[in-house]
């Protein structure tokens, strides 16, 4: 009996084939013959379609099973290698398939309920791609964490998209193909092969490996007329788009997993999704060349002739930090957790639709019930979660109440649940939008139930890894019953959920402004209360009182629980911008405040505003921070006008030039915007841009924005004077109600125009 993990699986000639990694360190791979696919008809076709399949002496078997609205179904089941051949003599007939296309390998694993972990009962021979090979084994689930080989890739290409390097990291092992180092290109791509099962991962990893490495790969390979044979098999690699332009990578025997879509996918959040910028986030050091455009061209051309070596370190080293990335935040293993749990290939991991589709369709498996159809149908989705008013102003006391887990808590409390919308039965819970679902146990509820069991134990055992992926897992689930991508989705499952979460919010809010502590704002599954009472005795009686709302309104147990996240002892709403005399009102999703800290001393959180948003310059970010901390202290009006205009007569002097760049992101070609373009598309023209995107930087001068790269006009202090500063300084000292004697706009103005005079 041996333990593994399945890395990658697929079917072949009636057969399942799938490779992975033992418990002890030793690729497999394994072959078991027998696959079956299903065709369903209808209850009373059952016999008429036997009876037809067993005259041709196609092998079957049959199952009674259901459809998703609850119809009976009969299930037969058939070789895959037959399942043609029944279509050919089935549909004929008149015996239409109600299911899905079957997908042999798939379907078996989910008939198993093997998810990735795997327990095989068999006799290993050797193998030759792989160092063991199970030829029909008995395969069980297992829940065994198993850990993975991850290789790193990395390309450096000339102007004409020849290879010139090629670089793979594992572990301690690395090595760099260098183009000189070859008789041609086809030479080096041969000898990649040859470096890649000699590695042999299990996973592939790199940052837009997908994208442009492994695709550009493929062009090379098919130009230079050599097999692309990094598999564990003997078929070549192939490279695909799907619809949406998504490239697919299929390596047989392994997974690829592109580092960048994992850090976007992970809800990792950094000013954008170049190497260097995550690098210098995460790992606090970058790329070993730092260069952009065209000045890095001629940069790599120069290395490539005079200093081989660092041309060669530069492709490796941006292959290790990949992997020390993917090591530093955990996302490797969460990665692998997350697709172990929810059965869905590493690749897909951290998808949401295609994870909530395999986990709900392994407890319809295990009840007899099909799937309903792939989406087609219109889902209008829900409205987002309720945001209370926001209250302009500078407080102190403010403690923030939140729901642990709203939604999930939802869905379990209310038996929100797909299967239970479509059979609600006689005695149906109705949701405020109308929805009915069923008292019935239902299969979501009842997952959520299981993973908040798990992540409890996780938590407990100081297992943050597991615990997040739980967390991240179940607060997926409502985002996906709104999606028509999702053959689950239902305008009316996410509006039951929101309708209840705003059951919530509104409840709260009431409860405490009843009890004389205000409500400055609310958003979705939270609230920020003035008070000085104490929080966690405050958040136990109201989850106490709404508990017993819910079970009498309407007969469930409740499972939502109001915590206390956390305290700030000064706390500020801006206003939204607005014109002499208009009503003034809160920002939503934009406030500070000094958060206590267990040592005693504040610091200071900012959410929503400009010192957290990349698209405001460095100066102007360090300037709100700078402002707000003044008024959190309560310095003088002297001291903050003080403070302000030492700044302002640093940056007309030309001190803080070098904070003063934007940095934006064209997510498409410079060519592809209209005329009319925004400062960072005209920036980015400027440098030659045509078919290029990513990080353009660039300062606002008089005559327009000009790259950083190129000489010319100084920046227009005026300009950040005015749309950079002055709006923060406006709209924080309205919400703390200081008077700092002149206003922003005539003295200073005059000031500054006699400066430059």
């Amino acid at each position: 009996m041996a333990e593994g993990f399945l890395v990658h699986w697929w079917a072949s000639r009636g057969e399942l084939r799938a490779c992975g990694r033992l418990a002890d360190g030793r690729s497999f791979g394994l072959v078991s013959p027998g696959l079956t696919s299903g065709w369903v008809v209808k209850a009373d076709q059952g016999t008429q379609a036997m009876c037809l399949l067993q005259k041709a002496r196609v092998p079957l078997s049959a199952r009674a099973v259901e459809a998703f609205g609850g119809e009976p179904r009969v299930e037969l089941s058939v070789p895959a290698r037959s399942w043609e051949l029944a279509r050919s003599l089935l549909e004929p007939a008149g015996f239409w398939h109600l299911g899905e296309v079957p997908r042999a390998a798939e379907d078996a694993l989910l008939h198993w309920g093997i998810t990735g972990g795997v327990l095989i009962e068999g006799t290993p021979v050797s193998g030759r791609r792989v160092d063991v090979v199970y030829r029909n084994p008995t395969l069980r689930p297992s829940d065994t964490p198993i850990a993975l080989l991850w290789a790193s890739l990395d390309i450096e290409t000339s102007r004409d998209g020849t290879v010139r390097a090629l670089a793979l990291a594992q572990g301690s092992l690395s090595e760099v193909l260098f183009l000189p180092d070859f008789a041609s290109e086809a030479d080096l791509l041969f000898s990649a092969n040859a470096l890649v099962r000699k590695f042999n991962p299990d996973v592939i990893t790199g940052w837009n490996v997908t994208d442009f490495d492994l695709a550009h790969l493929a062009g090379r390979y098919e130009q230079n007329k050599v097999a692309f044979d990094w598999g564990r098999t003997e078929e070549v690699v192939r490279v695909r788009r799907k619809a949406g332009g998504r490239t697919v990578v299929t390596v047989p025997g392994r997974q690829v997993v592109d580092a960048m879509r994992v850090a976007r996918g992970s809800g990792t959040r950094f000013e954008d999704q170049t190497l260097g910028t995550v690098a210098t986030h995460v790992l606090g050091r970058t790329k070993t060349l730092e260069l952009k455009g065209e000045a890095k061209l001629n940069e790599l051309d120069r290395m490539f002739i005079a200093e081989p070596i660092a041309f060669c370190d530069y492709c490796l080293e941006d292959a290790r930090l990949v992997l020390q990335i993917l090591e530093k935040t955990g996302l490797a293993e969460l990665t692998v957790r997350r697709a172990a749990l929810t059965g869905v290939p590493l690749d897909l991991a951290w998808t949401s639709i295609p994870v909530f589709e395999r986990i709900y369709a392994l407890e319809l498996a295990s009840r007899g019930i099909l799937p309903p159809p792939p989406a087609g149908r219109e889902v209008s989705g829900a409205a987002g979660g309720m945001v209370l008013d926001a209250k302009v102003g500078l407080f102190s006391d403010v403690v923030v109440f939140d729901f642990r887990s709203l939604y999930p808590s939802i869905i379990r409390t209310f038996g929100i649940d797909p299967l239970g919308c479509e059979r609600p039965g006689e005695d149906a819970l109705v949701a405020p939008n109308g929805a009915r679902f069923s008292r019935q146990p239902g299969i979501l509820p009842a997952l959520i139930t299981r993973y908040f069991a798990s992540r409890q134990a996780a938590e407990a055992a100081g297992d943050q890894t597991a615990s997040y992926v739980y967390k991240i897992l179940m607060n997926s689930f409502y985002g996906v019953l709104g999606s028509a991508g999702c053959r689950y989705g239902k305008t009316e499952l996410a509006g039951a959920i929101t309708g209840f979460g705003r059951r919530c919010l509104e409840f709260t809010r009431d409860w405490f402004e009843a009890r004389d502590m205000p409500v400055l704002y609310g958003d979705t599954d939270s609230v920020f209360v003035h008070t000085r009472r104490d929080p966690i005795a405050l958040a136990k009686e109201l989850t106490h009182e709404l508990g017993k709302i819910v079970g009498d309104a309407w007969r469930v147990e409740s499972y939502l629980t109001l915590r206390c996240d956390k305290v700030y002892s000064r706390f500020l709403i801006p206003p939204m911008r607005h014109l002499p005399g208009e009503e003034v009102r809160g920002r939503a999703k934009g406030y500070a405040g000094w958060v206590e800290q267990p040592s005693g001393t504040p610091e200071i959180e900012v959410k929503g505003m400009e010192a957290v948003r990349s698209d405001w310059t460095p100066l102007a970010r360090r300037f709100q921070t700078e402002l707000l901390d003044l008024l959190f202290r309560a310095v003088s009006a002297s001291e903050v006008s003080a403070w302000k205009n030492n700044l302002l007569d640093r940056l007309r002097q030309g001190e803080l030039d070098a904070e003063l760049i934007y940095r934006k992101i064209l997510r498409r070609p410079a060519q592809d915007y209209h005329d009319k373009a925004s400062p960072q598309v005209r920036a980015a023209r400027l440098l030659g841009w045509t078919n290029q995107r990513g990080s353009v930087e660039y300062w606002m001068t008089s005559q327009g924005p000009r790259p950083v790269a190129l000489p010319g006009e100084p920046p227009d202090y005026d300009h950040y004077r005015e749309h950079q500063l002055r709006p923060l300084w406006d709209s924080l000292l309205e919400a703390a109600g200081l008077d700092v004697g002149p206003p922003w706009g005539k003295q200073l103005e005059l000031e500054w125009d006699e400066t430059l005079s």
